[in-house]
């Protein structure tokens, strides 16, 4: 019987959530029957729509404070896991992991020993640029469900990632779980051809409008960059007209004619194949699956300086932080984007080849996917890994078991078989 495993998203919009998931049910086809939660598709959940895993809307996963509709959301997917009884429950968004917790106190899971958890932080609630009392309130759930609850595995994004969380709930508390770390990756592939030099240069932005992605840093590191240089914003929310507004006090009206409000995109390889730089002005991230996409394009990326963005800083070859958020200097930032954006206008096939290859070698597509298997192959022991179980194969093929004799063992008393010479 092949085992079911429920995977917990969130809001329904495009984000780095529903397509890590896509990576996921890619890698791990035909390994369990795949139930993904999340709430009403708003463009982010389309590919389930051509695959194999069922899709449930549950309205209540998009991040709230209202207590009660946390518990009616709460309600629900108990019922739901009463009825649908999957061998593993793996949250990633954030409200379903804070669902996740609730119902580990609450002692649901202490009766289904069958049912298996685990969870992957796409960026903690309570890192580096939470809101405090949001952060101290997420900090003490967490603690308090590590230590009341059942065993379960907590994946993080990188090692950056997992040695916050270890230090923040304290070591003691992680001692009976099992700790992993799996990063994002990326699926671009190729991009159109370059179009002719126009002499500007482009700074694409992708996200939607928010606190978290603080884009107001974005059209102030505008006001410093030469007047050749357009900013490209991609995201919801950023072809609105209160976000024009906002972004017309902040860089005047003589300046909002360099700025590319192009809102929710369908596909951002054009978009990638014109720009120059990718940059990200993000208070915190997990790791960001924009500039990863960015990154296999062959961009160069200018990063907040932030635990989320420290394995793409340290993998590409052409890349730099951003200035501390305490000490955020839009010139500084400036002149760091136009010295790789000028970099890469001089020689684009050639920088875009060794950002590529740079990351290929970290991450990956193919051997992502090969991790990945083996993630949920550990993670629900009926489950096993194709690839290992073809190796076992042919090791079993190669090297036949000694304890089993090709012939069997010669009698010295049977009639028709002469003793040895010398016996």
């Amino acid at each position: 019987m092949i085992p079911k495993v429920l995977l917990i998203g969130g809001k329904g919009g495009r984000s780095g959530v529903p397509r890590h998931l896509q990576h996921l049910l890619q890698a791990c086809e035909g390994q369990a029957r795949f139930i993904v939660l999340s709430e009403r598709d708003r463009g982010g959940y389309g590919f389930l729509r051509r695959g194999a895993a069922r899709h449930i809307s549950l309205q209540g996963l998009r991040s709230t404070l209202s207590p009660r509709q946390i518990l009616r959301t709460a309600h629900l997917l108990k019922r739901l896991l009463r009825r649908e009884q999957p061998q593993l429950v793996w949250a990633h968004a954030r409200m379903g992991v804070l669902l996740l917790h609730l119902l580990v106190i609450a002692g649901f899971f202490r009766r289904r020993p069958e049912m298996h958890l685990a969870i992957t932080y796409h960026g903690l609630p309570f890192g580096p640029g939470h809101r405090r009392l949001l952060s101290a309130l997420s900090l003490r759930l967490e603690r308090l469900s590590l230590r009341r609850g059942p065993t379960r595995c907590l994946i993080f994004l990188s090692t950056a990632a997992l040695s916050e969380y270890r230090k923040a709930v304290g070591p003691p508390l992680c001692v009976r779980h099992r700790l992993a770390v799996l990063g994002n990756t990326s699926d671009v592939g190729p991009l159109p051809e370059l179009p002719p030099a126009d002499g500007q240069r482009r700074i694409l932005v992708t996200g939607r409008v928010s606190r978290q992605k603080c884009l107001e840093r974005a059209l102030r590191i505008l006001t410093a960059l030469p007047g050749s240089y357009r900013l490209v914003l991609c995201g919801e929310g950023t072809d609105s007209f209160a976000f024009r507004k906002r972004a017309r006090r902040i860089v005047g009206a003589h300046a909002l004619r360099r700025i590319d409000f192009a809102g929710v995109v369908e596909d951002v390889r054009p978009y990638l194949a014109i720009s120059n730089c990718y940059l990200l002005t993000s208070l915190y991230e997990g790791q960001p699956i924009g500039a990863l996409e960015a990154f296999e394009a062959g961009l160069p990326l200018a990063l907040p300086d932030i635990p989320g963005c420290q394995a793409l800083l340290s993998a590409h070859p052409h890349a730099v932080a951003l200035t501390r958020r305490e000490a955020e200097n839009p010139v500084e930032d400036a002149l760091r984007i136009v010295a790789l954006a000028e970099a890469h206008g001089r020689s684009p096939f050639r920088h875009r080849a060794e950002t590529r290859a740079a990351w290929a070698r970290q991450f990956g597509l193919s051997r992502w996917s090969e991790d990945m298997r083996s993630l949920l192959a550990a993670l629900v022991p009926e489950i096993r890994d194709p690839e290992a179980a073809r190796r076992e194969e042919t090791q079993e093929v190669a090297r036949p078991d000694p304890r089993v004799l090709p012939f069997p063992p010669r009698n010295p008393d049977a009639p028709g078989v002469r003793p040895r010479s010398g016996s």
